[in-house]
């Protein structure tokens, strides 16, 4: 198995703060103001936007290869609706050599192994013998077994791939799908450090962002002063 990030939105912070900005300010230079923002202060807007209305989630994207998974998994996978895939085709081409994908809890059971493999490649000769007949390789399809080995591109918004990354990276999924969204979220991290906020959801915390906002809003330091103490006393600072 193999997962590459192939594409990913480039301006995605700047996207972002901007998608979610524009129900206040919708000026034509927006956009511009965003990106000469310091990187400081992205940090703390993008902090905000992970933990509220998530619309503006899904104007940015990233796009995967996934290389060397079985059928079974790709079936589960575009579940996803809110998703766009491309798939590597069975029913044009030729499959007599095909890879086959070994669910993980077999790995270790020999005996299992020996009766797979003698199945693959009897399998393979059948799907052969079918071609042979003159029978189209969409027909001779119907006898490959579930497990054989494809590649698939995926794409996702943020939002959507939050919400695949949050509901199958545990618990009751197969091994194989728990080691691709690891492996997509590992990749997502790499290029947006950020995004680990909007993928794995904490409590909102609304003192910190009136905290964040007074900084931003409120010049005056005696009324700012005023504020934060009220906000102290909310937490129970003493």
């Amino acid at each position: 198995m193999n997962v590459t990030l192939i594409s990913h939105t480039r301006e995605a912070p700047e996207l972002l703060i901007f998608t979610k900005s524009t129900r206040l300010n919708l000026s034509p230079n927006l956009l511009d103001e965003i990106r000469a923002w310091p990187q400081e202060r992205k940090e703390e807007e993008l902090k905000y936007i992970a933990n509220t209305i998530r619309s503006s989630h899904e104007f940015v994207d990233v796009t995967f290869l996934i290389e060397g998974v079985s059928r079974a998994f790709t079936h589960q996978l575009v579940r996803t609706r809110s998703a766009s895939y491309a798939q590597q085709s069975m029913r044009v081409t030729d499959q007599t050599d095909f890879g086959f994908v070994m669910p993980a809890k077999l790995q270790g059971d020999q005996i299992a192994r020996v009766v797979i493999d003698a199945h693959n490649k009897d399998t393979s000769a059948l799907y052969r013998n079918l071609l042979e007949l003159g029978h189209a390789a969409e027909d001779a399809r119907a006898i490959l077994p579930t497990n054989i080995s494809t590649n698939i591109v995926a794409k996702y918004n943020l939002r959507a791939f939050a919400d695949l990354a949050r509901s199958r990276s545990g618990g009751r999924t197969q091994d194989e799908y728990v080691a691709v969204i690891n492996a997509m979220v590992d990749q997502v991290l790499g290029v947006w450090p950020w995004a680990e906020d909007f993928i794995f959801e904490k409590p909102r915390n609304f003192f910190d962002e009136i905290e964040s906002w007074a900084k931003q809003h409120v010049p005056d330091l005696l009324e700012r002063g005023k504020l934060l103490k009220i906000v102290d006393k909310m937490r129970g600072v003493k």
